[in-house]
């Protein structure tokens, strides 16, 4: 996980294929503890779409602002979920 600006951590979700399309989830992940106990907040707020080489990012409703951008810094983790769907 890396820290995104807005609150919460962005994370690469599963890879599915669907058909010759792979979707991987992106996914802020925040986790608030309190005296021996957790919550997690899952919410997910956009959506990558790669076939072959080409790729196409759909930010969903809530999405921040640069969120592109801070992708990039997520590119290792993105590829791996790639090639999952490639396998």
């Amino acid at each position: 996980m890396r820290e995104e600006k807005e609150g919460g951590d962005l994370v690469i979700g599963g890879a599915r294929k669907i058909g010759g399309r792979c979707i991987i989830p992106i996914i802020r992940a925040l986790v608030v503890r309190r005296e021996g106990g957790a919550a997690v907040s899952l919410v997910p707020i956009a959506l990558l779409f790669t076939e072959g080489e080409h790729e196409c990012l759909t930010l969903l409703p809530g999405a921040p602002g640069g969120t592109a951008e801070i992708l990039s810094t997520l590119r290792d983790d993105i590829e791996r979920e790639k090639e999952k769907c490639a396998g």
